[in-house]
């Protein structure tokens, strides 16, 4: 991955065809505020079609919510450990974008990417055969301690239509749920099974982030969007409670 976001390159002839090259390289890319000139919807159109979200809509506002203070979950400002975007998707969407309205100004809140098939590749030889070969009950509530719960049971990294899927949650790993609720922490932390091979996945992932991810501060007014199939990603903690991103979900087109 590169060590930043190519601005330059965005603002040379279509910004657009430089973004797509771009996302099909790394996985990644960042449109500035003139590739959004005709809206961001107009922008996502050119990647995939927005679905709905866990709540039902087609957006979902990343900020600060009270309720959410001990959770690592979007609407707090906690750190958000290693996933990728609805493993409970068949297929997960294959897109993911975040449109910063107002990035923290506390300095925190990055988004970091990490190549989730490089990943698995630097496991030893007994998680690889688990990552391809075990299939994984994910499980999703909306919300933390909430009461609809969206299941699947999938390999963590597999092949659908063709393709290389990658699915990961350190908090399902870790919590037992992609948001899981204070109880569910609290008992997690008491007594972490260190010999489930899913606890030390995200124990692994957690430490692979700290070495080989990329750490993205989205600036006011741009876009960040990257291959959900293919990146996990992670969020540290910030302190500044007007942060504020808009999330989209696309299916490729």
């Amino acid at each position: 991955m590169t060590s930043e976001p190519a601005f330059d390159q965005l603002r040379t002839a279509s910004p657009f065809d430089a973004a797509s090259a771009e996302l099909e390289r790394q996985g990644w890319t960042v449109l500035p505020p003139q590739a959004l000139e005709a809206g961001v919807r107009a922008a996502l159109a050119r990647f995939g079609t927005i679905v709905p979200q866990y709540n039902g809509e087609d957006t979902w506002e990343v900020k600060v919510k009270p309720g959410f203070e001990k959770l690592p979950y979007s609407q707090s400002s906690n750190g958000i450990g290693p996933h990728t975007e609805v493993p409970v998707g068949d297929p997960p969407p294959r897109y993911l974008a975040l449109h910063c309205h107002r990035q923290a100004r506390c300095g925190q809140g990055h988004t970091s990417l990490a190549d989730g098939a490089a990943f698995c590749r630097s496991l030893d030889a007994k998680l690889q055969k688990y990552v391809h070969d075990v299939p994984v009950q994910f499980a999703a509530t909306l919300k933390p301690g909430g009461a609809y719960r969206q299941m699947l049971s999938a390999p963590i990294l597999s092949r659908e239509s063709g393709r290389p899927i990658f699915r990961f949650s350190f908090n399902q790993f870790r919590y037992g749920d992609v948001n899981p609720s204070e109880a569910a922490l609290n008992d997690a932390s008491r007594q972490p099974d260190t010999d489930n091979p899913l606890v030390r996945l995200a124990t692994l992932a957690a430490a692979y982030f700290e070495s080989d991810a990329q750490p993205v501060l989205i600036p006011d007014g741009h876009l960040l969007i990257w291959d959900n199939h293919r990146l996990f990603h992670a969020r540290s903690t910030f302190s500044d409670p007007a942060r504020h991103l808009t999330r989209y979900w696309l299916h490729s087109s």
